[in-house]
C-alpha cells in the first residue's frame, strides 16, 4: 500500500511525493463471474510535484488494490489507475451531480461532510 511520504517518478511525468492518503475502512466485496470473489481496494492520494505537470497543483491520483479471493488470495496493484487536478475533479463531479449520478443519500452526506470541514 502507498503511504504519506512516499517518493516515486510517474513515466512522461516526473517526480511527486506522496502527501495524503485515503483508504477504505475495509476493501469492497466484489464478484467476476469470470474469476470468483475479489477484494476491491481503491484509494485517494494527494500529490505534489517536483514540477507539476498542470497549472492545478492539486493533483489527485486514485491507485487500487485487487486481491482475488478464490483464486490465489495475493493482492495485487491495479493498473493504469487515473490522475486528476482539483479544478477537474470539481468540474466532474458537479456535472454528475447535474445529470443525478448519485442517490440523494450520498449527497446529503456528502453535504454534510462538507460543511462540518467549513465549520471547523
Amino acid at each position: 500500500m502507498i503511504k504519506e511520504g512516499y517518493r516515486s517518478k510517474a513515466t512522461k511525468w516526473g517526480n511527486y511525493t506522496v502527501r495524503k492518503v485515503v483508504r477504505l475502512n475495509k476493501p469492497v466485496e466484489c464478484f467476476s463471474k469470470d474469476k470468483g470473489r475479489a477484494l476491491f481496494n481503491p484509494t485517494m492520494v494527494k500529490l505534489e510535484w517536483d514540477i507539476p505537470p498542470s497549472g492545478d497543483k492539486n493533483e489527485f491520483w486514485f491507485p487500487y488494490w485487487i486481491t482475488w479471493a478464490d483464486i490465489d488470495g495475493k493482492e495485487r496493484y491495479g493498473q493504469y489507475s487515473p490522475m486528476i487536478g482539483e479544478k477537474a475533479l470539481l468540474e466532474l463531479l458537479k456535472g454528475a451531480i447535474t445529470q443525478d449520478f448519485f442517490s440523494n443519500s450520498f449527497l446529503v452526506a456528502l453535504n454534510k461532510a462538507i460543511s462540518i470541514k467549513l465549520r471547523g
